[in-house]
């Protein structure tokens, strides 16, 4: 992990990429806090990450411009390889936002934060810099929850916090990483009860990972937990008025379904106005038939008063939803699957004319690649799904972003002692490289052509 960057060798081009892709502005890496569950503690040493220091106004004006100001501008969130900090750190925060108010008037703000630096004061100034969210960063209601979790030295301060939050009407979503093993399932009960007491548009649970280096006291059974973790969530959905949910929302063992139903719906928003409910399913968006919760979510952000059809008490109605372009629907949706992604895998395989594919993915990405295996077909080709472990990181790692070259080597190894790979085209998960093709410890996938013998590339 490069730590404590001096200004010449912050990598501008990652900047410039995180910012016109993402949208999220990295101004700091530096954090008050030292949570017990925090990825820098526990990451294998030769990744390329990279820590910020507070990057000067002066210097982030350049990348100001480059931000989309018909998109939700974020503050405070990872962002590709660089460590996220705590906003409230940087010297400069109030004068950022000021710069970011006076060139996008109208745009969301989001910023995410522990919030152990606000204060009455500072979210009354927050407040003037409406429309603005603020996610934060919980994970434990009780003194005793936060100050294991986080090492926060005051930790009751934060209900007050909450409070004010509330009083001076900041729209905000909690998150809390549920770690049942230490805390309890009562202290995250409380927690979830707590935020929902005071407001808050959305309750996050965060499933969390560890690596193999992680300490005893923080593992834990993954599929049980998230097993159990999936219980809680249902249980508690109904009876908190704020949509509960869980990410990644489904984790195996839990059953793939792709049907786009509404989690929850935000106060005063357009699918209020609209009549839209928890619960409900989407059936089509303008007269297209939508097959995922992101596919339906995407396209009823980017239209103009979007016409829906949902399912609703056992019958298909239709609803007018009167909102402008790219404006937010106010409906809560848990994230699925990226359906343009498949349109992605299903060109190249037309594009290289291949007759025999291998997909390797994740561990979780293995059951969703599963089940839209006949749409991918549809190409002609004989597909094949692979799940790759990740050795690397170890742990309960299963996601597609943090496997490396070394892990699809390895699947390709267990591939071929079980049978020939015989394949025209090896296609990997894109989100595991950056723009030079290269994983996180700076190998590039290119070279796994020559160990296969065959074309390999990556769905970006």
């Amino acid at each position: 992990m490069r730590e404590g960057l001096k200004m010449r060798e912050i990598p501008r081009f990652l900047l410039y990429q995180v910012i016109r892709k993402e949208n999220v502005l990295p101004i700091t890496s530096f954090c008050n806090l030292r949570c017990i569950f925090c990825s820098n503690l526990q990451n294998p040493p030769g990744i390329e990450v990279f820590s910020l220091p507070p990057l000067p106004l002066s210097y982030l004006k350049r990348f100001l411009p480059l931000l989309d100001g018909s998109r939700k501008i974020i503050i405070g969130e990872a962002a590709s390889r660089i460590s996220e900090g705590e906003p409230f750190t940087h010297p400069e925060i109030w004068a950022i936002l000021e710069e970011l108010r006076r060139i996008y008037p109208e745009t969301l703000i989001q910023i995410t934060t522990n919030g152990c630096l606000l204060n009455s004061d500072s979210l009354k100034r927050l407040h003037a810099y409406q429309p603005l969210e603020v996610n934060l960063s919980l994970n434990s209601a009780t003194e005793w929850g936060r100050s294991l979790l986080m090492n926060d030295r005051e930790p009751a301060k934060i209900r007050e916090v909450v409070g004010e939050l509330s009083k001076f009407g900041i729209p905000f979503n909690g998150s809390i990483v549920a770690l049942p093993h230490l805390v309890g399932w009562a202290d995250i009960a409380e927690s979830c009860r707590f935020l929902d007491d005071h407001g808050a548009q959305t309750i996050r649970l965060l499933f969390p990972g560890f690596t193999r280096l992680a300490p005893k006291f923080l593992r834990f059974p993954p599929r049980e937990t998230y097993r159990r973790l999936k219980e809680f969530v249902a249980e508690n959905s109904a009876l908190l008025q704020a949509p509960v949910l869980l990410e990644p929302p489904f984790a195996p063992p839990v059953e793939i379904d792709l049907s786009p139903v509404v989690e929850g719906v935000l106060p005063a928003s357009p699918a209020e106005d609209a009549g839209l409910r928890r619960r409900e399913v989407i059936n089509c968006v303008h007269g297209k038939r939508v097959h995922s919760r992101v596919e339906a979510f995407r396209l009823i952000q980017q239209l103009r008063k979007p016409v829906l059809d949902v399912f609703r008490d056992g019958r298909v109605i239709r609803v007018n939803l009167q909102k402008r372009k790219n404006q937010p629907s106010g409906l809560i949706m848990n994230y699925d699957l990226d359906w343009s992604m498949l349109s992605r895998v299903k060109k190249i395989i037309t594009r290289k004319r291949a007759r025999r594919v291998l997909l390797l993915t994740s561990q979780w990405g293995f059951p969703w690649l599963q089940k839209v295996l006949p749409e991918l077909e549809k190409t002609g080709a004989e597909i094949q799904v692979f799940p790759v472990t990740n050795h690397f990181f170890g742990g309960s790692i299963a996601c597609a972003g943090l496997l490396t070259v070394p892990d699809f080597r390895r699947a390709l190894l267990q591939m071929k002692s079980i049978h020939h790979l015989g394949f025209d085209l090896i296609l990997l998960p894109g989100i595991a490289f950056d723009h030079r093709g290269r994983d996180l410890l700076g190998y590039s996938y290119s070279v796994l052509s020559n160990f296969a013998h065959t074309e390999v590339k990556a769905v970006l």
